[in-house]
């Protein structure tokens, strides 16, 4: 009988589950914390911003979908082919470097997580949670990884069910997504930049990328893909947009530095009430599950792909020693990370905020790839879609410009 009420939802997720997957992990402790920060101290000013950046998302991982249908090949891999190695090489440093930071923010606020349930100090969480994803990122297959991943995404509904029982004020909600509030200051441009770092992320993209040719995709893929990208996405963007309405109407306190992982859990209290604190500490560890091994993963592609090492998740790591070798520096790294005993909050959000510096560079790259007609042939991509791609593009190299100006006047 289960079996029999469970059999569209697997059909649901044998069809879309690399949009679903990647989207839901683009919602990594980072992303939620940043979101929540945001929604906190701003309140509903940046709603607009996530109803402008949904469809510029959707366009770009539809292009990084198709690009890993039709060649088969990784982001890294055909940068490398078509503008050399020098330049290849600086595009997978800046992403290495955004991936260790972003990874070790996530383990942080993952720890953060366990803490709430248990009240113990995060600190004694991170070394079993780095070894506990290492090992089933090494050791398992990537069928039981993307299945653990896809049913870990239900959790994100629960920031649905708070914005809406959050009873905002609905006619403000309308008015802050459809016209913009803009204030020219660094704080504004801070928190734009954090907000836009967590929705673009980078690793997403090259995940995106070879989650396709790990899942055995071609061209006949391409508009399945593409319906995968836009439901998976798109329930992103409406997980980002109650997420800003609950923290914006339950939380109090407005100050970042003053601001716990337990006050932004406040933001599910009209869910779950004096369960809140519980609630969030589950979502972020759900989150990091989902995120993490994406995180330390789509690192150790673009390094193996430079370096022509063998790279997947569906060989063993005697066949693939280089891969995963970089996938344990990674979580190396997160241990490192630990001697600076980062406050778990602006640890999340100032990683964030520099994805958002470096995710131009990424998006620049998979643009070009796309609307190269000799590697794409009769697959390019749509204009409307890399139009979308240039959008996205001109908004975040406009928050690094006034991000830079701000702090240079401020010297």
């Amino acid at each position: 009988m289960l079996s029999y009420f469970l059999k569209p939802l697997r059909k649901f997720q044998h069809s879309y589950l690399p949009g679903v997957v990647t989207a839901s992990g683009d919602e990594d402790p980072s992303a939620i914390s940043t979101y929540s920060v945001v929604g906190a101290i701003t309140g509903l000013s940046y709603l607009w911003l996530i109803l402008l950046s949904t469809p510029l998302l959707i366009a770009i991982h539809r292009i990084s979908a198709r690009i890993g249908d039709v060649t088969k090949k990784g982001l890294m891999t055909l940068i490398k082919e078509k503008f050399g190695d020098k330049i290849a090489f600086v595009c997978v440093t800046a992403f290495v470097l955004g991936n260790l930071l972003a990874l070790a923010a996530d383990i942080i606020g993952m720890a953060a997580g366990f803490q709430l349930l248990t009240s113990w100090n995060y600190i004694y969480f991170i070394v079993p949670l780095i070894i506990l994803i290492w090992y089933i990122i090494v050791f398992d297959t990537y069928q039981h990884i993307a299945r653990y991943f896809f049913w870990f995404s239900g959790i994100l509904v629960a920031y649905v069910f708070a914005g809406i029982l959050a009873k905002p004020d609905w006619l403000l909600v309308l008015k802050s997504t459809f016209i913009p509030s803009i204030h020219f200051n660094l704080f504004y441009v801070f928190g734009a930049l954090g907000l836009l770092g967590a929705t673009f992320s980078p690793y997403a993209f090259v995940w995106q990328t070879e989650e396709e040719i790990e899942e055995n995709h071609n061209t006949k893929n391409i508009q399945q893909s593409s319906k995968a990208v836009i439901i998976g996405f798109v329930y992103s963007g409406l997980v980002a947009f109650f997420i800003m309405i609950a923290s914006a109407s339950v939380i109090t306190d407005q100050n970042i530095n003053l601001l716990t992982v337990k006050d932004i859990a406040q933001a599910l209290t009209p869910v779950a009430g004096i369960w809140a604190t519980k609630l969030f500490g589950i979502g972020l560890i759900g989150a990091g599950i989902l995120a993490i091994p994406i995180l330390a993963t789509s690192s150790a592609y673009a390094v193996a792909e430079f370096f022509k090492w063998p790279g997947s998740l569906k060989k063993k790591p005697s066949k693939a020693k280089g891969f995963y070798s970089m996938i344990t520096f990674g979580f190396l790294f997160c241990l490192i990370a630990l001697l600076f005993e980062l406050n778990p909050i602006k640890a999340m959000f100032f990683s964030q905020v520099l994805v958002g510096v470096l995710t131009p560079i990424i998006i620049y790259f998979i643009l070009n790839l796309a609307s190269d007609k000799k590697l794409m042939k009769n697959y390019t991509c749509h204009w409307l879609e890399l139009l979308g791609g240039w959008v996205a593009i001109v908004f975040l190299v406009l928050g690094d410009l006034f991000l830079l100006f701000f702090i240079l006047k401020g010297l």
